[in-house]
C-alpha cells in the first residue's frame, strides 16, 4: 500500500490514525513509554497497554502515573507470548543507532500479529534542528536523539523489512524541530520475520568469512 502524505500536526492524528486500526479490546505495547502519558491516554480509551522503558527512572514515573507495573528492558530483550494487536513507539526508536533500527523493528514485527499497525516517530532529516535551551525537563542525556529520517530514509530502511508503509506525515514540535511520523503495517506472511532473519544470518556469516 503506498504511503498517505498528511500534513496535520501530530495531536490527535497520530492517536487516532493508530487506534482506527485496532480492534475492539485491543492488546496494545507501548516500546519506550517515557513518564507515561500515553499510556494513561490509552487506559483511558478502554484498552490494555503493556509498557516498558529502558530507563528505571522514567519506568517508576509511568508506573505512578498509570498505577500499572513498567517493564525495564531494551527493545531486544522485550518478549510476549501471545502477539500484540498494535505497538506505539513514539520518539523512542531514535535513541538507536540508524544501524540497530532494521534489527529492532523485525524484532518488534515479531512481536506483532499479522496486519498489525507499529506507530514510530523521528526526528526529520534535514528539517529544523532542536534548539539547545536548557530546560527543567529536559532529558537529552537519558534519551540521546542519534537518528533522523525521512521518508525516502525510511521506506528504503524498511523495503527488506516484514513491515510496510501505510502513512506518514510531518509534524512541527516547536522547540523540539520538525518530525517524521509514521504508520507501518506487519506482513501479513507469519514466515516473512524469519526470512528476513535468514538474510541478516546469511549477511553475518559472508562478513565473517570476509574478516578472516
Amino acid at each position: 500500500m503506498s504511503a498517505q502524505s498528511l500534513s496535520s500536526p501530530l495531536a490527535p492524528l497520530a492517536h487516532d490514525s493508530f487506534l482506527a486500526l485496532l480492534p475492539e479490546g485491543a492488546h496494545l505495547l507501548e516500546a519506550g513509554c517515557g513518564a507515561g502519558e500515553d499510556l494513561r491516554y490509552f487506559r483511558e480509551q478502554g484498552f490494555v497497554v503493556t509498557a516498558f522503558d529502558a530507563s528505571l527512572t522514567q519506568a517508576k514515573a509511568a508506573s505512578r502515573l498509570c498505577g500499572q507495573p513498567v517493564r525495564v528492558c531494551r527493545f531486544e530483550q522485550m518478549h510476549n507470548v501471545l502477539p500484540f494487536d498494535g505497538i506505539w513507539a513514539s520518539a523512542s526508536l531514535p535513541c538507536l543507532a540508524e544501524a540497530e533500527l532494521a534489527p529492532v523493528l523485525t524484532h518488534l514485527a515479531s512481536l506483532l500479529r499479522p496486519r498489525g499497525p507499529l506507530y514510530c516517530s523521528f526526528p526529520l532529516l534535514g528539517g529544523q534542528q532542536c534548539h539547545e535551551q536548557p530546560r527543567q525537563d529536559d532529558m537529552r542525556e537519558e534519551y540521546p536523539l542519534r537518528t533522523r529520517l525521512d521518508e525516502a530514509r525510511l521506506t528504503a530502511l524498511i523495503a527488506t523489512l516484514p513491515l510496510e508503509l501505510q502513512a506518514c506525515w510531518h509534524s512541527d514540535e516547536g522547540e523540539q524541530g520538525r518530525w517524521l511520523h509514521a504508520l507501518l503495517i506487519r506482513d501479513a506472511n507469519p514466515a516473512a520475520i524469519n526470512q528476513y532473519r535468514g538474510r541478516r544470518s546469511k549477511q553475518g556469516a559472508r562478513r565473517d568469512f570476509a574478516l578472516r
